[in-house]
């Protein structure tokens, strides 16, 4: 058995951006590998950046909208790692990682909550615009 230290929790993942079902990124990453995808939000505010075309979340008031995604065991581990380098997220090296990956906690459509993974901003700046209702999916055109 692995230490505890290296041991990753099994936690769904909260996506918000290109990684929603119907996304660019959605069929690369998340297509055919998940158990349930389920509508829900965070706390925090959504951010935008059309240089690249990527959306971020930082800590903060207000709602940011996307889907609880259940990622299949078989796929676990393969998928939360592709995740991680998609998001430029290093857990040996969170310092210069664009994102890092916390636990939070969702609200599901039905009003109850549950913890899951969630990559947030990493960069001390804000940059972009901020999407006021925090759907990225609704905030285009």
């Amino acid at each position: 058995m692995a230490p505890a230290c290296t041991m990753i929790e099994h936690l769904p993942v909260f996506v918000y951006g290109t990684l929603r079902p119907g996304e660019k990124n959605h069929p690369a990453y998340l297509a055919g590998r998940t158990l349930a995808e389920l509508p829900a939000s965070i706390s925090g505010q959504l951010y935008f950046v059309a240089d690249g075309g990527y959306p971020y979340v930082i800590e903060g008031e207000g709602r940011v909208w996307g889907e609880l995604i259940r990622i299949a065991p078989a796929h676990y581990t393969t998928t939360l790692k592709a995740l991680d380098a998609l998001e430029e997220y290093d857990p040996a090296n969170e310092k210069d990682s664009v994102y890092v990956r916390r636990a939070a906690l969702v609200r599901l459509a039905d009003g109850s909550e549950e913890r899951a993974w969630v990559y947030y901003w990493n960069c001390a700046q804000v940059v972009g615009r901020r999407i006021a209702g925090g759907d990225f999916k609704h905030s285009k055109g």
